[in-house]
């Protein structure tokens, strides 16, 4: 029998150069997937960079920049409901300064203002109503990031093109001038029409104003002939300052700089703009928040409907009284018979409500569901008392937007052993014997269906 040598093995080492691209064909390939992949992840928004949060409390210098962030729009009737900022056509980009100069020109020849010409005298061919000369490098519809809290209150927030610097006043500004077409038009009426708020922030101070007005319309019918609708344009902020920190924001729609886009099937050139005024505000930096409860826009006070809640309150105690009645009388009738009754007469079957002795201690048909409802339901009630000790103990900030929902999450996680635990004792009461099955029941029973809506 001849025998032939097998081959040296090769080294381990060589083993793993050999699985490596060395041919310059699957290098080419491994760097071009790399590079699709890469721009795929860029072009996705989801995986953009985001823009750092602004930081409140910020003590600011002469000319520093200060960036206004847009949140959302939505209905006034229904703060629950809202969109993207920018799912209505504003102005993602900031005009440029040719543009803003030949604006400034036709605004000055429209515009009634007293001062004449001196008004718009000009510093190296800048007017002094645009205040400090316009950068152009702000863009708007970027992302910015959030906390948990707010991303769960539905926030949007992204950046703005608005150009406001510290301690400089813009008389006006233009920030872009557009053509509407027929769909943005639509848009932009329907939103007034259901009476559109857009929300935005300077750091941490919230600010609101209406998109646009109608008028002479029927609250039952709608629009009718003869009625208008406008679009609010023109932006005014209002910032106050104190030690170099800004206290408080506000910004205000001006009616007289209107736009009628009524007919939506007329192509409308719109010029949104903007104005900022800069003051001395004597608030504490830390008392900026106690403002907001005085404020217009938000309802100061909420109005209790105490007929209401007495009308329920006397409903339910009179179909508990009935009821109690209803099972006192039939309990009675039951009782008096059984004791006219003899021990031979008792053997009887039962019948009747008297059944249900047996029903009390069995099993129910899908034990898995019944403990994982049982537990969660113990996860759920724990975790609101926790809620309500801390904010009572002001562990949790109640003004603080979003906090009561992230401690919330936080409590409802931190809680899920407690769940568990139930769930999973009262099932292997019950004889289970798939306990894994029930805690992951148990887990995804209330955030899944959540999630899901």
């Amino acid at each position: 029998r001849q025998f032939t040598p097998s081959p040296p093995a090769t080294p381990r080492k060589h083993r793993a150069m050999a699985r490596l691209p060395t041919t310059p064909i699957t290098l080419l390939s491994t760097l071009l997937l790399l590079f699709y992949t890469a721009s795929i992840v860029e072009a996705v928004p989801f995986f953009k960079r985001k823009h750092k949060r602004q930081k409140a409390g910020t003590k600011y210098g002469e000319h520093d920049a200060v960036h206004v962030v847009v949140n959302k729009v939505g209905p006034f009737n229904n703060p629950t409901e809202t969109y993207r900022y920018y799912s209505l056509p504003f102005c993602h980009l900031h005009a440029g300064e040719d543009e803003h100069q030949k604006a400034a020109e036709e605004f000055a020849d429209y515009s009634t203002l007293d001062g004449g010409d001196d008004a718009y005298a000009s510093e190296g061919g800048i007017p002094l109503m645009s205040g400090r000369r316009i950068e152009g490098d702000r863009v708007g519809a970027e992302r910015h990031k959030q906390r948990l809290g707010e991303s769960i209150a539905g926030d949007r927030r992204e950046t703005s093109p608005y150009e406001v610097s510290f301690q400089d006043d813009v008389e006006w500004r233009l920030l872009c001038k557009t053509t509407l077409g027929t769909k943005d038009l639509t848009k932009l009426k329907d939103a007034i029409h259901n009476n559109y708020f857009f929300e935005m922030f300077i750091e941490d101070l919230p600010m609101w104003g209406y998109v646009g007005d109608f008028e002479d319309e029927d609250a039952i019918l709608g629009e009718m002939e003869g009625s208008h609708t406008y679009l609010f344009p023109h932006l005014h902020f209002k910032i106050g300052t104190n030690n170099n920190q800004i206290v408080s924001a506000s910004v205000t729609t001006e009616r007289d700089r209107r736009v009628d886009i009524t007919n939506v099937h007329k192509p409308t050139t719109v010029q949104f703009s903007y104005s900022v005024e800069w003051f001395e505000d004597d608030l504490p930096w830390k008392k900026r928040m106690t403002r907001y409860s005085e404020s217009r826009f938000l309802p100061s006070s909420f109005e209790i409907h105490w007929l209401s809640i007495i009308n329920s309150f006397v409903l339910v105690l009179l179909l508990t009284a009935f009821l109690t009645i209803i099972l006192m009388r039939v309990l009675k009738n039951d009782f008096s018979r059984y004791m006219e009754l003899d021990d031979e007469s008792m053997e009887e079957e039962e019948s009747g409500w008297k059944l249900i002795h047996g029903d009390v201690f069995r099993f129910p048909e899908f034990p898995v569901l019944f403990c994982a409802s049982v537990g969660t339901g113990v996860q759920l009630t724990l975790a609101t008392f926790f809620l309500l000790i801390l904010a009572l103990t002001n562990l949790i900030s109640t003004t603080r937007r979003g906090s009561i929902l992230a401690g919330m999450v936080v409590l409802y996680c931190l809680t899920c052993t407690v769940g568990s635990f139930i769930s999973t004792r009262l099932y292997f009461q019950m004889g289970g014997k798939a306990w894994v099955r029930c805690v992951l029941f148990t887990a995804g029973l209330f955030p899944v269906p959540v999630a899901t809506v």
